[in-house]
């Protein structure tokens, strides 16, 4: 038997492979769409401030700054006021839960605390009244470890930008 290949005869299993994989990606397809992550009739995004149920001062301020900067930052819409919005994000922190996961040796003084924020939240199509998405119970988490300098202002601020970067990924569009 006589092995030998000609540069021609690679290129031609190659060429052929390749089509193959293609063909089967045609066939199979992964999913994969060149549709956008977001809706392309949507153009702006009212967000007035979120109101709060809890006892904590300024969150509701804190979180709708931040969803202001996420959806600017990371979507194709625009913040515009109420009256010249395509759409409106409207919602409210329900509650503020804080937790020792663990406690100092010998005490009950935490070591390291959970602080989670609740929120429900409703984004609506000014143009037609129809609720696009609405969201109840909807949270984010961070956490603290006080001995190795973490301060809660820290853990509040961390807590508002996971919960706010969650609210604007829930944005995107349906597949």
């Amino acid at each position: 038997m006589n092995f030998r290949f000609s540069i021609f005869d690679f290129r031609l299993r190659t060429a052929l492979a390749g089509l193959l994989a293609v063909a089967a990606l045609g066939i199979g397809s992964c999913g994969y769409s060149s549709k956008g992550m977001y809706n392309s009739s949507v153009h702006t995004v009212a967000v007035p401030v979120f109101a709060n149920k809890t006892f904590r001062r300024d969150w509701e301020y804190k979180l709708t700054e931040a969803i202001d900067k996420n959806i600017e930052a990371r979507t194709p819409y625009k913040i515009a006021s109420s009256k010249h919005a395509d759409t409106i994000l409207t919602g409210e922190i329900v509650d503020i839960q804080e937790a020792a996961l663990t406690t100092r040796f010998g005490t009950v003084l935490p070591r390291e605390t959970e602080l989670t924020v609740v929120v429900n939240f409703t984004w609506k199509d000014l143009r037609s009244g129809r609720v696009i998405m609405e969201r109840k119970n909807f949270n984010r988490s961070s956490t603290e470890i006080p001995q190795i300098g973490e301060r809660v202002m820290d853990a509040e601020q961390l807590a508002v930008e996971r919960l706010a970067a969650a609210i604007v990924e829930q944005m995107q569009a349906d597949w």
